[in-house]
């Protein structure tokens, strides 16, 4: 997939005739992946390129100046949009003079004249034009009058919810992965690059690698999740908050690895968090919380144990390598180092 961030006459030879998806696609849910999906199909059936438009800063941050936290950073929207099949991605910044853009001069100036695209895919709440002020309404206007076809898709409903960005962000912060992992249609992911600690998980016979993640939502809770580091798929226990029995200042996000003893420090990581196990708790000792985080592992154990193959609904999401290998608790590699 080609990636694009600004318009050149490179790109609109490469889009002419293209099909492509309009929108924000935070988080690349349930219903960003219909629209994508069908981006592609309609690409294919015309025989042109499937592209996808999105933009930078979020438009509620640039706009109405919110504190909004998004649920992916924009390399993981770029994996999530190769791995879709997309053929280009055009990431705009709006703070280049496109947000003052007038509706009809979007349409003329980036669509048209820009890229000469063939036809567009939104879902039915697009909005754009300065202050938002334009909708599918006026796209299919434009649409007309610029001679390109429009295609409006409905939101995805998931156990009786309208599946939105918004939605699931609330989701994550109240640390309801598994709600969130519904709407989704795959465990939540963080990224991030493995610092030294404190060393406080190995002293008390848990060692784990600590987490400098770029993600700005962090569910707090322990939860069970799986690593993947290079090739390697590993069953893990997290634990995401402020370790109250520690009595701790710092937010972290640590990562037990079960049955392995790999070095990760400075290694890049990706934690998908698969379930909750319980919320942050204040333990009266050491000991106590020595034993509550052996049940938690023991829970984990026994879930991955009775786990048969990777989750399917994480296997579609994975990078593209040639073979992923995936340890069970028990099966140890003979590797150097520890984790942090």
């Amino acid at each position: 997939m080609k990636v694009f961030y600004s318009l050149s006459p490179q790109l609109k030879k490469f889009s002419k005739n293209s099909v492509l998806a309009l929108g924000i696609f935070d988080g690349l849910h349930l219903g960003h992946q219909k629209i994508l999906e069908t981006t592609v199909n309609d690409a294919r059936k015309t025989g042109g390129q499937a592209g996808v438009m999105s933009f930078s800063p979020h438009p509620d941050k640039f706009f109405n100046k919110q504190p909004l936290r998004l649920i992916q950073t924009i390399e993981q929207r770029l994996e999530g949009f190769k791995k879709l099949g997309l053929d280009y991605s055009l990431i705009l910044d709006l703070g280049r003079g496109l947000a003052s853009l007038k509706g009809e001069d979007f349409v003329r100036k980036i669509l048209k004249e820009g890229l000469n695209i063939s036809e567009v895919v939104v879902g039915s709440n697009f909005r754009f034009g300065h202050h938002r002020s334009c909708g599918v309404k006026e796209l299919i206007s434009f649409g007309r009058q610029f001679d390109f076809k429009v295609k409006i898709l409905k939101p995805v409903k998931k156990k009786g919810h309208l599946i939105s960005s918004s939605l699931i962000r609330k989701c994550l912060e109240k640390g309801q992965v598994d709600q969130a992992r519904v709407y989704l249609g795959r465990p939540y992911e963080i990224q991030g690059r493995v610092i030294k600690g404190q060393r406080l998980g190995g002293e008390l016979g848990f060692p784990t690698a600590n987490l400098l993640t770029e993600n700005e939502i962090l569910p707090r809770g322990v939860f069970i999740s799986l690593a993947l580091f290079e090739d390697r798929l590993l069953p893990a226990v997290s634990n995401i908050g402020w370790r109250p029995t520690l009595a701790s200042r710092e937010f972290s996000v640590e990562v037990h690895l079960l049955g392995q003893k790999i070095n990760l420090y400075r290694k890049r990581l990706s934690l998908f968090l698969l379930k909750k196990l319980r919320a942050e708790k204040k333990f009266p000792s050491i000991n106590k919380l020595k034993e509550q985080i052996a049940t938690d592992v023991n829970q984990t154990s026994y879930y991955f144990q009775r786990l048969k193959a990777v989750p399917s609904d994480l296997l579609d999401f994975l990078p593209d390598l040639v073979e992923y290998k995936f340890f069970k608790p028990g099966r140890s590699e003979k590797t150097n180092g520890n984790q942090s």
